[in-house]
């Protein structure tokens, strides 16, 4: 078989918080983390700690730790609808030296901030995700480099379907890709490749996120040899009794699509919320507690060399982390 590999060849470049930046110098890459939900930790935030400006020092103070670990690049995946803050974002990547994208998109699940959707129609919607990719973001210049689209149940809703296919216009009308959260559980993206696929969109362009929360390596495969990409980033969860399936199921369906040629179709990260790893442990909510208790250092420390253990090769390892974020987010 023919490995489906991301190409050397893939370049282009990348947009993020900073501008633009050849694909190349995007390095490893984590493709799905929230770091710029800043409004919504600063009201946990303890006072004397010194307000938003220190929850930037301590935030750049982690962040220079994880481009230390190797972390080249991460993707934030926080929509306007949750809590948001693209200033924040520029700043923390100023500062740390880590290079990040920022997203337009919707989340269509609780809990959001009371905001308002920007439309209810496809067109407005489009015409709300186009302008935050092209001109930018809150009144800012820093424009979006991907477009996330949250999905909670088996089956989408009438205002998630809307969403979906005005997240595919808008990719249509800017090289942008796609990245949905989806029930994998429940093998939601069999239903929303339906949609995908009317409204004709490539499968290069998309990304079913949180895949590892199904141990269905079937699953897996109709959708990858579709051409869809497939984040591995629950796999912490695993270590935890309340989440199944465990940490060694979702490593070994890591390894099987990949003895199966599917390296090119995986992306390997953490969905931390990252601003929960910098509040004290009595403010901490229940998703602050259920992220890795490596944090951000999660899939470098843990899960990386767990897969070399079991015979995943550099190579792979490389493919995952470094070649395919730079096809999938250097399409500008």
């Amino acid at each position: 078989m023919v490995r489906p590999v991301a190409s050397e060849a893939a370049g282009g470049s990348a947009q993020t918080v900073l501008g633009p930046l050849d694909a190349y110098r995007l390095g490893f890459t984590l493709a799905h983390e929230h770091i710029a939900d800043a409004p919504y930790y600063l009201d946990k935030w303890p006072k004397d700690w010194g307000g938003r400006a220190g929850l930037v020092a301590r935030a750049v103070a982690k962040l220079k730790l994880v481009r230390a670990a190797g972390v080249s690049t991460i993707v934030d995946l926080t929509t306007y609808d949750v809590w948001r803050d693209i200033r924040f974002l520029e700043e923390v990547s100023r500062k740390s030296g880590l290079n990040m994208i920022a997203c337009t998109g919707q989340r269509f699940f609780p809990p959001t901030t009371s905001v308002s959707m920007p439309a209810r129609t496809i067109d407005g919607l489009t015409e709300f995700f186009v302008k935050e990719i092209k001109q930018g973001i809150d009144d800012t210049s820093i424009k979006a480099g991907v477009i996330k689209i949250g999905i909670a149940a088996k089956a989408p809703t009438s205002s998630e379907e809307t969403g979906l296919r005005a997240a595919v216009r808008a990719s249509k009308a800017t090289g942008a890709s796609i990245r949905i959260h989806a029930r994998a559980a429940e093998r939601a993206a069999d239903n929303l490749v339906v949609i995908l696929d009317d409204e004709g969109l490539n499968p290069a362009r998309v990304s079913f996120d949180h895949s590892d929360d199904s141990g269905d390596l079937d699953y897996f495969l109709g959708l990858a040899r579709r051409g869809y990409s497939l984040s591995m980033d629950h796999v912490h969860r695993g270590t935890m009794p309340d989440f199944k399936p465990s940490l060694e199921i979702r490593a070994e369906c890591i390894k099987s699509l990949i003895n199966a040629g599917f390296a090119g179709k995986i992306f390997l990260s953490q969905d931390c919320e990252f601003g929960g790893s910098l509040l004290p442990e009595d403010e901490k909510g229940w998703r602050d507690k259920i992220d890795p208790p490596d944090g951000m250092f999660f899939v470098t420390r843990k899960l990386i060399p767990h897969l070399k253990q079991m015979g995943v090769s550099e190579r792979d390892i490389h493919t995952m982390t470094v070649e395919n974020p730079r096809a999938f987010f250097g399409s500008f």
